[in-house]
C-alpha cells in the first residue's frame, strides 16, 4: 500500500482513508494488462467507480462517451495520475455517477459496470488504433471531431476545453454560443489550425462564479460537441 500511494499525488492522501487506500491499491493492481480496469469501490466516501487506464489526451471524454451510451453521468469526480515503477503514466479515476433517466437515487450495479467497461474498452482500443496511424489523412476522408477537457488542468483545478474538428466557416462561432449558452466565459483561448484541422483550446470560468462542478463540464462537452456536427453538415 505504502509503494502505491508514494507514486499518488499528495492531495489523493488527503481525500480517502487507509482502508480506502488499500482497496484501491488492490483495484489498480488487478488491472494488470488490461487496457482499462474499473471496479465499485465502497467507504467513508461513499459508492465510487474506480477506473484505471493508461494516462492519455482525451481519456475523460471517452469515460463519458462510454457511460452515455450507458444511461449514466457524472455526479462527482475526482481524477489522479501516478507514475508506475515502469515509467509509464497511469490514471486512476474516481467517479460517483447517476442515471441520466429515471430514479437518479438508484444505485449503479455489477452488470451496469460490466456493460460500461466492455464499451470504454472499446473506445480506448479504438483511439489508440486512431493514433498509431499516419498522421497524413486523405482527402476523400473526414478528420474525427473530438471535444474534451484537459486532465493535466483539471488536475490543477482549471477548466481547459480542447476541440479537434475540421476547419469550417463559423466553427470558432458556434464553439462560443455553445459555451454562452451553458453559462461559461472563455478566460483565454488558443485557436491553430494545421492541415486543415482546427485545434482549439479554451479556458473556461462559469460566469456565477461557482467552481464547474464533474456534471457541469460533461454538459459543457456534449453541448459543443452536438454543436459541431450541425456545423459541418451545412
Amino acid at each position: 500500500m505504502t509503494e502505491f500511494l508514494d507514486t499518488m499525488p499528495a492531495a489523493y492522501a488527503r481525500v480517502f482513508t487507509t482502508s480506502e487506500v488499500l482497496e484501491h491499491a488492490q483495484v489498480v493492481a488487478r488491472r494488470g494488462a488490461h487496457l482499462v480496469h474499473a471496479e465499485i469501490c465502497f467507504g467513508p466516501s461513499g459508492e465510487h467507480f474506480c477506473v484505471v487506464a493508461e494516462d492519455r489526451p482525451g481519456l475523460l471524454a471517452l469515460v463519458t462517451d462510454a457511460l452515455l451510451v450507458h444511461g449514466l453521468s457524472i455526479r462527482n469526480a475526482k481524477v489522479y495520475c501516478r507514475k508506475r515503477a515502469d515509467g509509464q503514466a497511469e490514471a486512476v479515476d474516481f467517479f460517483q455517477l447517476q442515471h441520466t433517466m429515471g430514479d437518479v437515487g438508484a444505485g449503479v450495479g455489477a452488470a451496469e459496470l460490466s456493460a460500461f467497461l466492455q464499451t470504454l474498452s472499446e473506445l480506448v482500443a479504438e483511439d489508440l488504433l486512431a493514433a498509431s496511424r499516419p498522421s497524413a489523412v486523405p482527402a476523400s476522408s473526414s478528420p474525427k471531431t473530438r471535444v474534451y477537457f484537459d486532465l493535466e488542468a483539471l488536475r490543477r483545478g482549471e477548466s481547459t476545453l480542447l476541440v479537434e474538428a475540421p476547419d469550417t466557416e463559423g466553427l470558432l462561432n458556434a464553439i462560443s454560443n455553445a459555451l454562452h449558452a451553458q453559462n461559461v466565459h472563455i478566460r483565454a483561448s488558443e485557436i491553430r489550425t494545421e492541415g486543415g484541422l482546427a485545434h482549439d483550446r479554451f479556458d473556461l470560468v462559469s460566469n456565477d462564479a461557482q467552481a464547474l462542478t464533474a456534471v457541469r463540464l460533461c454538459d459543457i462537452q456534449q453541448a459543443v460537441h452536438a454543436a459541431l456536427p450541425k456545423l459541418l453538415r451545412r
